[in-house]
């Protein structure tokens, strides 16, 4: 896998986006802060509350989106929010529906290479990722380098493969508290570099049209999330292009040490398996997804995605790594057996 463009070519030099650069803006209220703590209306409508992982990943079993009143998709905000991705299936929810349940929590996004005005039409892909500026298959969070990164995120699938085509999603959240207290210091005075070039390069060089010209901007390294106060890694490996604060070759080392550390994070990930009417519902300020393309029927596998803008990324001091929040809030929940190192464990639902 290299994140590389496919050449300056005639048809990218002669290319004039149709759109200007969005400008920054102060999105409405996170739907998560309206939210009870204690999500009853939600999880009571709930056959059953499945958490996949320790760290990532909900599944909620009887529970219509379609059907949701207001008080329930607040409690879904504060979910997602704190559990990085829930997942649902058998939804009966159609597009309309998903086009109205996404007003609710924001202003809908638009991707620069986004066709239909209020969603994403996700296909299957059968690339080859080893192959030389193709990045089908890498890590990302959606559009990281806009003013105003996209927030709560929901993939709904119409028809999938048999076998093939799911989806990884992994907290960076978690990949911040892994690191060492040193690195965690290193890291909350950095700035990623966000570069949209390559993608808008290579959607040119692939027949698309992108709607808006390649932008550069600085993000911090270390971003703290509105409504959990926790403190989470904000690292892209298909868009960051370099390290604000360091030299070449140290922005090249750190990156490198960053995208290992996601590519081996196993136990901070979770593996969906895809149905027809399945969803999932994410927190793109959080966490970082990748699909796995190749070997199945490209075909079979169709989906719609939707997403609201959220706040312009922001670092708060204040703010606090999982652990420490684990430590500060105790409980039966928890066990702590050293200030680095903390096992999860959940209650069953009830």
């Amino acid at each position: 896998m290299s994140v590389s463009h496919t050449g300056i070519t005639e048809q990218v030099l002669a290319y004039r986006p149709p759109d200007p650069d969005n400008k920054e803006f102060e999105p409405p209220k996170d739907r998560a802060l309206f939210a009870d703590p204690s999500k009853k209306a939600l999880l009571s409508a709930a056959k059953q509350v499945r958490h996949l992982t320790p760290y990532i990943g909900t599944e909620l079993v009887g529970v219509q989106l379609s059907q949701l009143n207001d008080a329930q998709k607040d409690e879904l905000a504060l979910l997602v929010a704190e559990r990085g991705v829930v997942f649902f299936r058998d939804q009966d929810i159609t597009t309309e529906g998903q086009h109205e349940l996404a007003k609710h929590y924001g202003i809908q996004n638009r991707d620069p290479n986004q066709q239909d005005p209020r969603h994403v039409t996700i296909i299957g892909r059968d690339n080859d990722v080893r192959a030389y500026a193709d990045f089908t298959g890498e890590y990302h969070a959606d559009d990281s380098h806009e003013v105003n990164p996209p927030a709560y995120t929901m993939l709904r699938m119409l028809k999938t493969p048999e076998y093939g085509g799911d989806t990884i999603w992994t907290s960076q959240t978690a990949l911040f508290d892994k690191l060492s207290p040193t690195f965690q210091q290193l890291f909350e005075g950095l700035h990623g570099v966000h570069s949209s070039e390559v993608t808008f390069v290579n959607s040119i060089n692939g027949g698309g049209q992108p709607l808006r010209p390649p932008v550069r901007r600085q993000h911090p390294l270390v971003r703290t999330h509105p409504v959990t106060n926790l403190k989470s890694l904000f690292y892209n490996p298909l868009f960051v292009v370099h390290i604000a604060e360091l030299k070449g070759q140290e922005s090249i080392h750190t990156l490198n040490f960053l995208r290992e550390h996601l590519h081996s994070a196993d136990d901070l990930s979770v593996r969906w398996k895809w149905e027809p009417g399945s969803v999932a519902y994410w927190d793109n300020r959080t966490v970082a997804h990748r699909a796995l393309p190749g070997g199945y029927d490209t075909s079979q596998r169709e989906g719609k995605r939707t997403a609201v803008f959220g706040e312009k990324p922001f670092y708060d001091p204040n703010s606090e790594s999982l652990t420490q929040q684990i430590q500060r809030q105790g409980g039966d929940d928890v066990i702590v057996k050293s200030a680095e190192h903390v096992k999860l464990h959940f209650k069953k639902a009830e």
